[in-house]
């Protein structure tokens, strides 16, 4: 496809044709099954709020109104869902959700958290850079934090376009000025853990795969969010009020001064000129 070639900027820093495999181990074997399967209710309240935000805020790039109710018959499918906490939210607004992860493990702990709160999606285990979907298959195709994992993030963007009939949504890391000084001072790094390089996405590059994907109309938000695991001892200083009205306030007032640079990136993409009505975006707050 046009362009696809030109989008491995870092393809020397990148890991060997094994990721994967040390992926889909990492995912079944170096990460806590019960903090998988209820995360974000054992995260600090800060961090629930930020993952709530950015998550809302992506959808509501796709409709402003948030009081209108969606239809269930709306097929929404969730890419790299790892334990499903992005399914929940999706699926407690009355979507039909399609949950796909790499890791049958994942796939797995996201059917318990189903059972465990009551909730249905259909689970698929697949290859996000190659949908086992036929185009048009569902509405909406969403990833949050997902595409960074990839060997090819756009390649993950052009497989949702093509399978999503209406549109796409994604939250994803920002290849950001703030997130480059970050690296440097040892803050974020360019690996995780599971060992795969950290795909940040480019607006520019995302706009040109767009329209390469025949999207007609597209919409861009950043934020600055920050939260890892070492962080949440100082977040839980925050949980409880007035300290977490604080956090809130500093929040929205630092995203005011620097979000337009932040770390945080969602792009929303339609396939007609005019988005039609999609519904509630989910929360993420149990």
């Amino acid at each position: 496809m046009k362009g696809q070639s030109s989008q491995v900027p870092h393809q020397q820093e990148m890991n060997p044709l094994g990721e994967r495999e040390k992926q889909i181990r990492f995912y079944g074997e170096s990460v806590d099954p019960e903090e998988e399967i209820s995360r974000p209710r054992c995260y600090p309240r800060p961090v629930q709020y930020l993952l709530d935000f950015k998550i809302r805020t992506a959808w509501q790039m796709l409709n402003g109104d948030t009081t209108a109710a969606c239809k269930g018959e709306e097929k929404t499918l969730v890419v790299c869902c790892g334990s499903g906490m992005e399914s929940e939210m999706m699926a407690r607004t009355g979507r039909h959700v399609i949950a796909l992860d790499l890791s049958f493990d994942a796939v797995l702990r996201a059917r318990e958290r189903a059972r465990r709160y009551g909730l249905r999606w259909d689970l698929v285990v697949g290859d996000a850079e190659n949908l086992p979907f036929r185009p048009g298959a569902v509405d909406f195709a969403f990833v949050h934090d997902g595409l960074h994992h990839l060997r090819d993030a756009y390649r993950g963007v052009r497989e949702m376009a093509r399978v999503a009939r209406r549109a796409v949504v994604i939250a994803e890391p920002a290849d950001a000025a703030l997130t480059r000084l970050a690296i440097k001072l040892g803050i974020s790094g360019k690996y995780e853990e599971a060992g795969n390089y950290v795909y940040r996405l480019r607006k520019g590059k995302l706009i040109e795969v767009f329209r390469d994907c025949g999207l007609r109309r597209w919409r861009f938000r950043r934020n600055l969010i920050y939260y890892q695991p070492w962080t949440f001892r100082a977040y839980r200083w925050c949980d409880s009020p007035p300290l977490f009205w604080l956090f809130r306030a500093g929040f929205h007032l630092a995203n005011l001064l620097l979000g337009r640079w932040g770390n945080s990136l969602r792009a929303v993409a339609w396939k007609s000129e005019t988005p039609d009505e999609v519904g509630s975006p989910p929360s993420g707050s149990p």
